[in-house]
C-alpha cells in the first residue's frame, strides 16, 4: 500500500473521530449524526474511485433497498436493536434513518475496499451472477414479509439466529469457494470496526441508538446494554462478507 494510501486512510480515520467528538458534544440526532459521520466519508472515498463507481453504487442500491428492509424487519420484530427516529416508520417498525445507514455501510465499505485493496480495477460490465444475488434478495424479501403479513411472530429472530442465516451461512459458502479472498478482507474489517466501535459509543451516549433485547454475550458499558454478539456479528463478519459477496457477484470474483 502505497504512502499516499496510508495518508488518507489516517484522514478518513481521523475524520470519524472528529465527527463523532461533534455528535457527543452537540447531542446531534441520529439522522444528522449519519450524515456527519458516515456520509461525508463514504461520498469522498466513493470519488476517489475512477473505474468502479458504477458497480459499487449499483451492488450498494440493490442491497440497501432489497435486502436490508426485511433483515430491518426481523431485528425490530425480535427487539434486537433500536434506533432514534423522526421519520414515519416502514410499517410502524423499521426506520427509515436505518435504510439510510445500511445503504452507507454498503457504500463506505465498497469503496474502501476497491480503492484501498482492489486497485479500483477497469471493468466493462457487472458480473453475470449479479441477476442471482437480486434474485436471492428477492427471494429473501418475499418470504420475510410473506410470514410477516402471515404471523409476524414467525421472523422474530434472536440476534445470533438472524446473523447465521444473513451472514455466517453466505460466509462459509463465499470463503470455502474462494479462501484466498479472505486475506483481502483483513485491512477494511479492522479499520471499520474501529470505525463502527468509536459511532456505535457515541451513539449508546447520546440515546440515538441502544440493545433492548436478549443477547448471547451481553455487557454493561457505561450504564447500557452492549451485546459482545454486536462485535463479533457487525465488526467481524458483515464487512468481509459483504465483501465477499461483492466480489463473487459483481465483481471478478478475484
Amino acid at each position: 500500500m502505497s504512502r499516499n494510501h496510508q495518508y488518507r486512510i489516517l484522514f478518513l480515520f481521523l475524520y470519524v473521530l472528529g465527527a463523532c467528538g461533534v455528535v457527543w458534544l452537540f447531542h446531534f440526532p441520529y439522522i444528522l449524526s449519519i450524515c456527519l459521520v458516515l456520509l461525508v466519508p463514504s461520498v469522498i472515498n466513493f470519488l476517489w474511485l475512477r473505474h468502479a463507481r458504477a458497480r459499487v453504487l449499483i451492488f450498494s442500491l440493490v442491497s440497501a433497498f432489497i435486502f436490508a428492509p426485511p433483515v430491518e424487519l426481523a431485528a425490530r420484530l425480535a427487539n434486537a436493536w433500536d434506533v432514534q427516529s423522526v421519520f414515519p416508520r416502514i410499517f410502524g417498525l423499521v426506520p427509515l434513518e436505518n435504510m439510510l445507514f445500511a445503504f452507507l455501510n454498503f457504500l463506505w465499505a465498497l469503496s474502501f475496499y476497491e480503492y484501498f485493496i482492489d486497485k479500483d480495477h477497469a471493468q466493462r460490465h457487472l458480473s453475470r451472477y449479479f441477476k442471482f444475488l437480486v434474485g436471492l434478495y428477492v427471494i429473501f424479501a418475499g418470504v420475510i414479509f410473506s410470514l410477516y403479513f402471515y404471523d409476524s411472530t414467525t421472523v422474530s429472530l434472536q440476534y445470533m439466529i438472524l446473523a447465521v442465516i444473513v451472514l455466517f451461512i453466505p460466509a462459509l459458502l463465499i470463503f470455502g469457494h474462494r479462501p484466498a479472498l479472505i486475506k483481502k478482507t483483513l485491512i477494511p474489517t479492522l479499520f471499520f470496526a474501529l470505525v463502527f466501535f468509536v459511532y456505535e459509543i457515541v451513539s449508546l451516549l447520546v440515546g440515538s441508538w441502544w440493545w433492548p433485547g436478549e443477547y448471547v454475550f451481553p455487557v454493561m458499558l457505561f450504564g447500557h446494554t452492549f451485546p459482545i454478539d454486536d462485535i463479533i456479528i457487525w465488526y467481524f463478519v458483515s464487512t468481509p462478507v459483504l465483501i465477499g459477496g461483492y466480489e463473487f457477484f459483481a465483481d471478478d470474483d478475484k
